[in-house]
């Protein structure tokens, strides 16, 4: 079930956990579904851009760099 959307971010909770589902792509649409915490839920929830910086460390984790 979508619980939130806002500028092409979406927070899905589906089993009892919460996933963003957001584009990654830089030139054309990749849309990846990462799961994340209730507390990060809610602050994409408070400030969209949040989700930046969590695709941004998923990629990093994705790469082996964190």
């Amino acid at each position: 079930m979508v619980i939130f959307e806002k500028q092409n971010e979406r927070i899905v909770l589906r089993d009892k956990k919460y996933y963003l589902l957001t584009d990654v792509g830089h030139f054309a649409e990749e849309y990846v579904e990462i799961e994340i915490s209730k507390e990060d839920a809610e602050k994409v929830m408070q400030d969209v851009m949040y989700s930046s910086q969590i695709a941004c460390n998923w990629r990093n984790k994705k790469r082996g760099l964190l």
